[in-house]
């Protein structure tokens, strides 16, 4: 086994982050670098679930069948930019061309496998960092306000039955009981049996870092201007410095696909762009897990910072200006059905969600250049697979086997 190698890891969402830990504690030398402090970019704004259950990628077989009244967009959970389709007309439809049974089934046997491991990494990360404060093992609850709502789910069921996710179905009278701060608009629920969550996703990402430069890890603000390979891998920072490295793994969430670009390759990746806007919890019973409203569109989930309304998805350029019309929708939807209080910030957060065209990570070695590893693309379920994909990417380092089969992750299943 090849040890003490000199690491640096670019990104620090908590991919990045994990990546970085999880390598560090395999005997190596890491530098992690990102702009900010780790986990204030696209890893600040999601439900807080550790997910085990989220198999089913957004372009299925569903999405055709739902396709023609999304092209109206008008729906609260799918949102697009026309000039955006129009330019990224290619990645469109290829994203659609992976919308059959086949490739989901593919897909989901391959994020269960991840996020298992995640989720076992995650309580034990948890539990060495000294937060367990944070983690919540009450994490999922999926709720419809139609029955033919409920009977269109069935299909992603079907397919989490297959992977063996396990969950729970309540009805209408059952809902209160579980979540009694819930208004009774409910007609059907799932619950995620093994699925948690954590009350600050922030606070997590910092107690990561605290670990990993407690073990030695050093972390960098600054932003990558160049990488280069000769005879070795050079990172050159905005700060005029030059960083060494035996091995680069680049974790830099939605800039990733930029960065690779730096080195002739091509990653098909697009972002599922996201807002989030904290309220204040009203004065009714407070909600003891993410609630997931399907028919809203959006997810309600309890934070330290107040109860965090999450939105669905918006495709849309990475820096285009923010559109929070998704946002302020859903946060009158669920004030005006559950009591919920005034926002707690003046407007949305918004974040950018990396997407390849199969909605699947792309994790392992760069075809072309030895010593860099890819670790990116895992769009809206960054944390809930963060800690496994961080242990491939440190066994690969390492030599040796990674721990689950990472042939739907690898790169070349593209023409990068």
């Amino acid at each position: 086994m090849e040890q003490g190698k000199q690491v640096v890891v670019i990104g620090g969402g908590i991919v990045g982050v994990c990546a970085a830990l999880e390598t560090q504690l395999a005997g190596h030398q890491v530098t992690l670098i990102d702009p900010k402090t780790p986990g204030r970019e696209t890893s600040y704004g999601n439900a807080g679930v550790l997910s085990e259950s989220s198999v089913v990628v957004l372009n299925n077989p569903q999405l055709l069948k739902a396709l023609p009244k999304l092209l109206l967009n008008r729906s609260n959970g799918f949102r697009y930019n026309p000039l955006f389709v129009l330019k990224y007309l290619g990645w469109s439809l290829k994203f659609l061309s992976y919308s059959s049974n086949r490739r989901a089934k593919h897909a989901a046997r391959a994020l269960k496998a991840l996020m298992d491991i995640s989720l076992d990494r995650h309580k034990a990360l948890i539990k060495e960092a000294g937060v367990d404060e944070l983690l919540r093992y009450a994490g999922w609850f999926k709720t419809f306000r139609k029955e033919s709502t409920f009977r269109a789910y069935s299909k992603e069921l079907e397919l989490m039955n297959e992977v063996g996710v396990r969950y729970s179905v309540y009805e209408q009278d059952q809902i209160r009981q579980i979540e009694p701060g819930l208004s009774p608009i409910y007609v059907k629920a799932v619950l995620m049996d093994d699925t948690c969550g954590v009350t600050n996703p922030a606070k997590l990402t910092d107690a990561y870092v605290r670990l990993f430069e407690a073990a030695g890890g050093v972390v960098r603000e600054d932003r990558v201007a160049a990488l280069t390979n000769e005879q070795g891998w050079q990172v050159k920072l905005m700060s005029g410095e030059v960083l060494t490295a035996d091995d680069v793994v680049l974790a830099a969430g939605g800039w990733s696909a930029e960065i690779a670009g730096w080195l002739g390759y091509r990653i098909p990746m697009a972002w599922e762009r996201g807002y989030h806007w904290h309220l204040e919890p009203g004065e009714g019973m407070p909600l003891g897990r993410a609630i997931y409203d399907i028919d809203g569109g959006y997810v309600m989930a309890p934070m330290q910072q107040g109860v965090r309304i999450t939105t669905g998805v918006e495709f849309d350029d990475r820096d285009a200006p923010p559109n929070f019309r998704q946002a302020e929708n859903s946060v009158a939807d669920a004030r005006s059905h559950h009591g919920l209080g005034k926002p707690i910030e003046d407007e949305p957060w918004m974040g950018r969600r990396p997407t390849l065209i199969d909605s699947l990570p792309m994790i392992g070695a760069a075809p072309r250049h030895p010593g860099l590893w890819f670790d990116f693309g895992h769009q809206h379920i960054g944390l809930s697979m963060g800690p496994g994909s961080g242990r491939v990417i440190a066994a690969l380092i390492s030599g040796r086997k990674a721990p689950i089969d990472i042939t739907p992750f690898r790169a070349e299943r593209f023409p990068v």
